[in-house]
């Protein structure tokens, strides 16, 4: 029997809620940060969810771990989780902020299906998870989720049209900080959409394929087409994006189950046992055994 990972995966119905989300069929969550650490403990530790998280800190500091890799957390700062992504923290006891989760079904109710997807900041193996906003978009977001917040607990009039209205607007704020945090050029809808596509196929088949024709004609692409978009986009070649989240799953399987690293090999269809300790390595300058090692107090 297979042994699974040991990773909690919440959904939004998991939390304790002064407001009851089950208002809201379970697709919306907000509350402000320290009221919400402190009657939902079980968060420290290593967990995944099946919604979006977007977390704005205004006081404290400490540090957040997502997908293994370590953030500061510092006023100003704020994080932008998909699900799938494995995150925790370890925090000082006064840090605040607002925490809101949302479920994409919530959301699209009143937009187009692909309107999440264009957003340059949810879920591309070139999103930046962490941002470092200024006193002037800290103010401006902050007025966003004091609004959307207003109307989770007051229930006025059309209040969900309201807050996805809300949403709306502070994805829009969001993708112009963004853009310019992260000194791009905006990239226009359909690549990103299309390297949404190109990833969610990755995400899907990675472990039995891992030869780049095989998602070129499942795209109906050629593979100078994918090349050219995977590299304007994120300046990564479609190789890269699928050893990288074939690392990521090695990871999560190394520190969250009790497999042998030859049934973890075997898991990602690597024959030969001595091949995958060595690719693993060569990228993360450690054995998977080493790695199991520096994150024992996490299991």
């Amino acid at each position: 029997m297979k042994n699974k990972i040991k990773v909690p995966v919440f959904n939004i119905c998991n939390f304790q809620d002064y407001n009851n989300c089950m208002e809201f069929d379970n697709n919306f969550y907000i509350r402000p940060f320290n009221d919400h650490i402190n009657v939902n403990l079980f968060i420290e530790k290593p967990h995944g969810h099946d919604f979006y998280l977007i977390l704005l800190i205004t006081k404290g500091s400490g540090k957040h771990t997502i997908d293994y890799t370590e953030y500061n957390v510092e006023p100003g700062s704020i994080f932008i989780v998909s699900p799938g992504q494995v995150h925790c923290w370890d925090l000082a006891p006064d840090t605040d902020g607002y925490v809101m989760f949302f479920k994409k079904e919530y959301f699209l109710i009143d937009f187009n299906h692909d309107k999440l997807v264009k957003l340059p900041f949810f879920k591309s193996s070139y999103s930046v998870p962490c941002l470092k906003l200024s006193n002037d978009e800290q103010n401006i977001l902050l007025l966003m989720f004091n609004n959307i917040n207003n109307e989770y607990k007051n229930h006025l009039l059309n209040y969900h049209e309201m807050i996805r209205l809300y949403l709306n607007v502070l994805f829009l704020e969001l993708s112009r900080i963004y853009n310019k945090k992260d000194e791009q050029n905006i990239i226009y809808s359909h690549e990103l959409v299309q390297l949404n596509r190109f990833e969610t196929l990755v995400n899907k088949h990675f472990k039995e394929h891992k030869s780049l024709i095989f998602y070129a004609d499942m795209m109906s692409i050629s593979l100078k087409q994918l090349s050219y978009l995977c590299k304007k986009v994120i300046n990564k070649t479609p190789s890269e994006i699928i050893l990288d989240r074939v690392i990521l799953e090695a990871k999560r399987l190394v520190i969250h189950t009790d497999m042998s690293i030859s049934s973890i090999a075997n898991e990602l269809n690597y024959n030969d046992n001595s091949y995958f300790i060595r690719f693993f390595k060569k990228v993360c300058n450690v054995t998977p055994e080493q790695y199991r090692y520096s994150f024992k107090s996490y299991n």
